[in-house]
């Protein structure tokens, strides 16, 4: 039984009768999305000076992790009301509670996305290699942008891969509906992150 779902899904979100373990964890769930919207926040940590001087930076840390707790609910929600709405349309019958929880361990691939950008980010600047970004432009310079837009397709199709078999199992459906529902869930965040290269070349 693996701990996570990242490389083995199938087994992960195995239905209860033919699995001993537990279902996925709501609160595991929770903690998963907020950890990745406070990672997501972290980034911006390094252009901290470029934010109004009234800030302390004792200030900036909570609205950091104030922006990373909303961040977090606001993920969880789009996320799981469109596969909880879309999946009612198609049959699906499991609550929502688990859809939620399934959701939410599913979303690993975000928190890893963010935390190599994050990283990526600190060891930029502490190395003196990071340009500043003007708050006018919040857009990171080309060679950073291609880094991220590379492992947001990436990150997607693999969170489109984890969600078929959260989904299928959440909502009690076949593993076809449920790839489709997570094809159609992905698409737009895919396709924004593909189609935002055109706003900057």
């Amino acid at each position: 039984m693996p701990y996570t779902p990242l490389f083995a899904p199938d087994e992960f979100f195995a239905p209860d009768e033919f699995s001993a373990q537990r279902p996925p964890s709501l609160a595991g769930a929770a903690i998963i999305l907020i950890f990745t919207s406070v990672v997501a926040v972290a980034s911006g940590v390094p252009y901290a000076d470029q934010f109004p001087s009234e800030f302390t930076p004792e200030g900036l840390v909570f609205v950091f992790l104030i922006a990373g707790l909303i961040g977090g609910a606001a993920l969880w929600t789009v996320l799981t009301v469109p596969v909880y709405l879309l999946t009612a349309i198609v049959g699906g019958t499991g609550s929502i509670a688990r859809t939620a929880a399934n959701i939410g361990w599913a979303s690993l691939p975000l928190l890893l996305r963010h935390t190599i950008l994050t990283l990526t980010i600190w060891v930029l600047t502490l190395t003196g290699d990071a340009p500043p970004i003007a708050m006018t432009q919040m857009q990171p310079p080309s060679p950073l942008f291609l880094f991220n837009l590379l492992t947001g397709v990436i990150t997607y199709v693999w969170l489109g891969y984890l969600f078929t078999y959260a989904i299928r199992d959440a909502r009690n459906l076949d593993i076809r509906r449920s790839a489709g529902v997570a094809g159609i869930v992905i698409m737009i965040p895919l396709l924004n992150t593909a189609l935002s290269l055109f706003g900057v070349f």
